[in-house]
């Protein structure tokens, strides 16, 4: 459990801001890249991470405008998740090649030298492991010769095979039939909206025609999708909702998952001004959606998603912010029109009391009564067969090709790199990763920062370039 600081540390100076330590964790200087002491704080109305460097100072990034909503997430997370679940979702770092050169890059696609990861390797990461999901990344893995024949070995094995493209190289229905006959279970689809405009800012070159000929084939093939949509400050958030929308009348596409512009790899270059907080994805879909989507019904479903995760014991990293909404006649419908979400939250703290008192079965069957209590309240019967599936997903692992068709699910997300990375949340990061570079990991978000840590040379005074932005 981190450590917390229940009284106000205010600064003696009269006039100041009143400043209160949140919770003390560990971190890394987003300069030097190492670990140092780290507290998380409130001030002047924001959260902060604010690291303690010996060499280089302190430095610090807003974590969350919305004091109230940090705290209350913040402390039902820990209170519910242990940080000692195994992991069972891993990011495999197939190639670090690509055959784009987005300004934005996260990966640092091509930068380095690092060597495919070979099906000799897949194969020995594999063997003897229960069944995990499986997320097939890169830079860009269908560069990876061996990506059909890797999909097939982990399916015949009961693994959950996710790709993770840009679809260039999926263009043709006939490659893409190629993997899917392979088990491929599910796409994870770049995609940033619906203006090339956009994509010249983004991914240095147009991308509408090459998305709009990925999807017809995605939905020919029925192949499970997610969108993700990176987004940058005043550029393409306007795109949010129209890719919503998409995913609404489409209904092979299973998420949407918006995952702000963090700096890390190419993309700490040049777009300082336009990098968003873990949380901050949320305030701009609600403004995009007219509050539609809003950040107290992303409050009490985040705690219920915390609540399943307990329950069936699964990692999940607290910096992803989850929603759901349903597929309805006249597009989506927010699940607070399907779910009695108010009548829910004290229920979820009574649960997260008992779940935390040690009463664990009990606790789950309280929950499960009144989540069904809150959908008849509402008359959202169809979201029983829902739930009961969605709950299936996470204790058997999170397989969209399995999800009912009315369902989809949002996350609002930000990419851990030396600027956001704390110890305390990072211990039940939702994804491991292997990759040639930096071996096995347990948790992503530690690999992320790791890789930087190696490459610091080639990113360390642009890191320091953009400090005072954040």
């Amino acid at each position: 459990m981190p450590r917390r600081k229940k009284n106000a540390a205010t600064s003696p100076t009269a006039g100041a801001p009143r400043r209160e330590v949140v919770r003390e964790t560990r971190g890394t200087c987003p300069v030097c890249v190492e670990m140092v002491d780290a507290q998380v704080v409130e001030e002047e109305g924001k959260i902060y991470l604010e690291k303690n460097c010996p060499e280089h100072g302190r430095n610090r990034m807003v974590l969350s405008s919305h004091p109230g909503y940090y705290r209350d997430t913040m402390g039902f997370y820990f209170d519910v998740l242990p940080n000692s679940i195994p992991q069972r979702d891993f990011i495999l770092r197939l190639t670090s090649r690509c055959n784009m050169q987005c300004p934005i890059c996260l990966a640092s696609a091509d930068d380095y030298q690092e060597e495919d990861l070979t099906l000799a390797q897949y194969r020995r990461f594999l063997d003897g492991r229960k069944r995990s999901k499986l997320d097939l990344m890169g830079a860009e893995p269908t560069l990876n010769k061996d990506l059909a024949e890797m999909i097939r070995y982990a399916s015949e094995r009961d693994h959950i095979t996710a790709l993770h493209t840009n679809g260039i190289e999926i263009q043709d229905i006939q490659e893409l039939q190629r993997l899917v006959d392979a088990g491929m279970d599910e796409v994870h689809l770049q995609f940033d909206g619906f203006r090339d405009e956009d994509d010249m800012v983004l991914r240095g070159q147009p991308m509408s025609k090459v998305r709009q000929r990925v999807l017809r084939g995605l939905e020919e093939l029925g192949v499970a999708t997610d969108l993700v949509v990176t987004v940058l400050r005043n550029q393409n958030e306007g795109q949010m909702e129209a890719c919503l929308d998409y995913a609404a009348t489409h209904s092979f596409v299973k998420e949407v998952f918006y995952l702000g512009c963090r700096p890390l790899g190419r993309a700490v270059a040049d777009f300082g001004d336009g990098f968003l907080a873990p949380d901050e994805t949320i305030d701009l879909l609600e403004e995009a959606t007219a509050g539609r989507i809003n950040r107290d019904d992303f409050r009490v479903f985040n705690k219920l998603y915390f609540s399943l995760l307990a329950i069936f014991q699964v990692r999940k990293c607290f910096y992803i912010h989850h929603y759901m909404v349903m597929r309805g006649k006249h597009g989506y419908e927010p699940l607070s029109q399907h779910m009695d979400l108010p009548y829910l939250e004290p229920k979820l703290e009574k649960f997260r009391r008992m779940f935390k008192g040690g009463s664990r079965r009990r606790a789950a069957t309280y929950l499960f009564t009144h989540c069904a209590i809150a959908i008849a309240r509402k008359g959202g019967y169809p979201l029983f067969l829902d739930g009961l599936v969605l709950n299936l997903l996470l204790a058997l692992g999170m397989d969209l090709s399995r999800m009912r068709r009315k369902m989809i699910l949002i996350g609002c997300i930000s990419a851990c790199d030396p600027w956001m990375y704390d110890e305390q949340v990072a211990a039940n990061c939702g994804k491991g990763e292997i990759s040639n570079d930096q071996g096995v990991h347990e948790a992503g978000a530690l690999a992320n920062v790791s890789r930087e840590r190696w490459h610091l040379g080639v990113i360390a005074g642009k890191i320091k370039d953009i400090g005072r932005k954040l």
